[in-house]
C-alpha cells in the first residue's frame, strides 16, 4: 500500500512546501517608507512574478496530482477488474472442478453399481449352474440305480427261468434216459436171447433198407463223385427216431460227409427191422455215392 499511495505523499509534501514559501512571502514585515528612487521598484515586480510562478507551479502540481490520482484510480480499477476476473475464473474453475468431481463420483457410483450387478449376475449364474449340475448328478445317480435294479431283476428272473428250465430239462432228460435205459436193457436182454437166431441176411436187408431210405433223403452235393464212401454210425430209438449220427470213417470230403449226416437225420424215423430181434440201437453202415 505504501507504493500505491507514494505519489499522493510527494504531492502533499510539495504542496506543503509551496504553501509555506507563499506564506513567508506574504506575511513578511513591510519595510519602512523611505525615499526610494524610481529604480527601486524592481523588487516588487520580482515578487509578483514569483507569486505567479508559484501559482502556476501549484496548478501544475495539482494537475499532476489529479492526473496521478486518475491513473491510480484507473490502475486500482484495473486491478479490481483483474481481481474480479480472477475470482470469476477461480469460481468457474472451482465449479468445473466440482462438476468433474461430481461426474467422477457419479461414474464411480455407476461403475460400482454395474460391478455389483455383474457380480450378482455371475453369482446367480454360478448358483444356477451348480444347481443344474447337482440335478444332473442326482438324475444320473437315479438312472444308474434304476438300471442296476432293472439289471438285477432281469438277472434274477433269468436265473430263476434258467433254473426252472434246467430242472425241467433234467427231469425230462432223466425220464428219457430212464426210459431209454429201460428199453435198452430190455432190448439188450432180447438181443442176448435172440441173437443166435438172427439171420445175417435179415440184418443185411435191414441195413440195406436204412441205407436206401438215407439215399432217398440225400441231397447230392456238387463235390460228390461216384464211388465216394463214408462209414456212418447211427444211434436210434426203438421207434426208429435218430438220436445221433457220427461219421466213423470219412470220405475225405467234409461237404460229402455232412450231406450224408443230414440225410440220416432226414430219414428219421428209420425203417423198422424185419424182425424186432435184429434191432440195434447203433447201426453202422457204409454209404456209397452212385
Amino acid at each position: 500500500m505504501s507504493g500505491r499511495f507514494a505519489p499522493y505523499g510527494w504531492s502533499l509534501l510539495l504542496h506543503g512546501v509551496l504553501v509555506a514559501l507563499l506564506g513567508v512571502s506574504l506575511h513578511a514585515p513591510s519595510p519602512r517608507p523611505q525615499a526610494v528612487a524610481p529604480a527601486e521598484v524592481e523588487p516588487i515586480q520580482a515578487r509578483a512574478v514569483d507569486e505567479a510562478q508559484v501559482q502556476a507551479e501549484v496548478q501544475r502540481l495539482r494537475d499532476e496530482a489529479r492526473r496521478q490520482q486518475q491513473q491510480e484510480e484507473a490502475r486500482r480499477k484495473q486491478l479490481q477488474d483483474e481481481a474480479q476476473r480472477a475470482r470469476e475464473t477461480r469460481q468457474r474453475e472451482e465449479q468445473r472442478a466440482a462438476e468433474l468431481k461430481r461426474r467422477a463420483a457419479e461414474e464411480q457410483k455407476q461403475r460400482a453399481a454395474a460391478e455389483q450387478e455383474r457380480k450378482a449376475k455371475e453369482a446367480a449364474e454360478q448358483k444356477r449352474l451348480a444347481e443344474l449340475k447337482q440335478a444332473q448328478a442326482e438324475a444320473e445317480k437315479k438312472r444308474v440305480a434304476e438300471e442296476k435294479r432293472a439289471a438285477e431283476l432281469a438277472a434274477q428272473r433269468k436265473q430263476e427261468e434258467d433254473a426252472r428250465k434246467k430242472a425241467a430239462a433234467e427231469v425230462e432228460l432223466k425220464a428219457k434216459m430212464a426210459e431209454a435205459q429201460r428199453q435198452m436193457e430190455a432190448e439188450a436182454q432180447k438181443r442176448a436171447q435172440e441173437r443166435a437166431r438172427q439171420n445175417a441176411t435179415l440184418v443185411q436187408q435191414y441195413i440195406a433198407d436204412i441205407r436206401n431210405k438215407v439215399e432217398r433223403n440225400w441231397l447230392r452235393p456238387p463235390t460228390a463223385r461216384p464211388g465216394m464212401t463214408c462209414t456212418v454210425l447211427v444211434q436210434q430209438l426203438p421207434t426208429g427216431d435218430v438220436v445221433g449220427v457220427r461219421i466213423t470213417r470219412g470220405s475225405g470230403d467234409a461237404v460229402f460227409d455232412r450231406a450224408v449226416e443230414n440225410a440220416v437225420h432226414k430219414a428219421s424215423p428209420l425203417p423198422p427191422p424185419p424182425v424186432p430181434e435184429i434191432w440195434e440201437r447203433e447201426i453202422e453202415f457204409i454209404f456209397e455215392a452212385r
